[in-house]
C-alpha cells in the first residue's frame, strides 16, 4: 500500500501527444500495420532511481552524411533483411528468438533463475526489486531519447536510401522481424539488456551466471537459449536486434551504455546489502552452480 501510494500520479500511462515528422531520418509509422508510435508517456513517467527521465541522455543518432551512419545502414541492410544471403541460419534463430516481448520473456528467465540457484524468499524479492527496478528505469531513459530524437526504422531507411547519395535504396526491403512501433535510437533491448547483464553480475558478486531464457516467438514451439556469463547474454541481444533488422549498431552501442550507467547507478546506491549473512548465502549458491 505504501508503494503504491508513493507512485500514485507517476505517468503511468498518462496521455502525452506525439505527432511524427517527416522527412530523412525522421521516424514515420512502419509496414506492415503502419501503428501508431507506442507508449509516448514514458519520457514524462517518474523513474524510480533517477531524478528524471532525461538524467543520462545519450547523445544521438549517427549523422546521416557520415562514414559510420553508411557502415551501420550497410550492416543491418545486409544482415537483417528477411531475404539476407548474408545471415546465417544460427543468426536468424538469434534474431526472431529476442522478437518476443521483453518483459515477458525476461519475467521468465528471472524465475528460473532463482529457482535454477534455489533462492530463498528474501533473496529472490532482493533480486527480482534489483532487476525490475533497473529494467523499467533504462526502459524510461531509452525512451526519453527515442522522442528527443525521433529516428527512422531501417525498414524506412532502407526504402528511401538512407537519406545519403553514397547508399544503395532497395523498395522491397522487409526486415527479418515485425519492426516495434516506436522510433529507433536508442535500442531499447539494448537498454534493458545492457542493465539487466551488469544488475546480474552486481547481484551474484560474478559474470560466470547460469541463466536460462526462452522465447514464444517460433512457429515450432519454445527455443529456449542457455549463457554461462552474464556478458554473453548482452552480446546475443546485442546482434539479434541487427539480424531481426531493427536496430544500428551505434543505437544498441549506445542503448547498452546507457542500461549499464543506470545499472551502474543503482549498484553503488540502491539496494545495498545489511546482513553479510545474504551475501554469503548467495556467494555460495553461485560456487555449488
Amino acid at each position: 500500500a505504501a508503494l503504491i501510494a508513493a507512485r500514485t500520479g507517476d505517468g503511468l500511462e498518462a496521455d502525452v501527444p506525439y505527432v511524427p515528422g517527416s522527412g530523412p531520418g525522421v521516424w514515420i509509422p512502419t509496414p506492415p500495420a503502419f501503428a501508431a508510435a507506442a507508449t509516448p508517456w514514458l519520457p514524462q513517467f517518474r523513474p524510480f532511481t533517477m531524478t528524471t527521465a532525461a538524467d543520462f541522455r545519450p547523445d544521438g543518432p549517427t549523422p546521416l552524411g557520415s562514414e559510420a551512419w553508411k557502415r551501420d545502414y550497410n550492416l543491418t541492410r545486409l544482415f537483417g533483411g528477411a531475404n539476407s544471403t548474408l545471415r546465417s541460419a544460427a543468426e536468424t534463430e538469434i534474431g526472431i528468438f529476442w522478437t518476443e516481448h521483453p518483459a515477458q520473456q525476461y519475467a521468465r528467465a528471472f524465475g528460473y533463475l532463482s529457482d535454477n540457484y534455489g533462492l530463498s524468499v528474501p533473496d529472490t524479492a532482493r533480486l527480482m526489486a534489483m532487476l525490475w527496478t533497473g529494467y523499467t528505469d533504462a526502459i524510461v531513459a531509452c525512451f526519453d531519447g527515442k522522442y528527443t530524437y525521433s529516428f527512422w526504422r531501417p525498414v524506412t531507411a532502407t526504402i528511401a536510401g538512407g537519406g545519403n547519395s553514397d547508399l544503395q535504396e532497395d523498395p522491397a526491403w522487409l526486415p527479418l522481424g515485425t519492426t516495434p512501433n516506436h522510433p529507433e535510437y536508442p535500442a531499447a533491448h539494448g537498454c534493458a539488456s545492457g542493465a539487466v547483464s551488469m544488475l546480474l553480475a552486481g547481484y551474484f558478486g560474478t559474470t560466470k551466471i547460469h541463466f536460462v531464457t526462452d522465447s514464444t516467438a517460433f512457429q515450432d514451439g519454445v527455443h529456449t537459449h542457455t549463457f554461462e556469463d552474464s556478458r554473453d547474454l548482452i552480446d546475443e541481444v546485442f546482434w539479434a536486434r541487427i539480424y531481426a533488422g531493427f536496430h544500428y549498431y551505434h543505437s544498441l552501442q549506445d542503448g547498452e551504455k546507457l542500461g549499464e550507467t543506470i545499472a551502474g547507478e543503482i549498484l553503488q546506491s540502491h539496494f545495498r546489502l545489511q546482513q553479510s549473512g545474504l551475501e554469503s548465502s548467495v556467494a555460495r549458491k553461485v560456487k555449488a552452480k
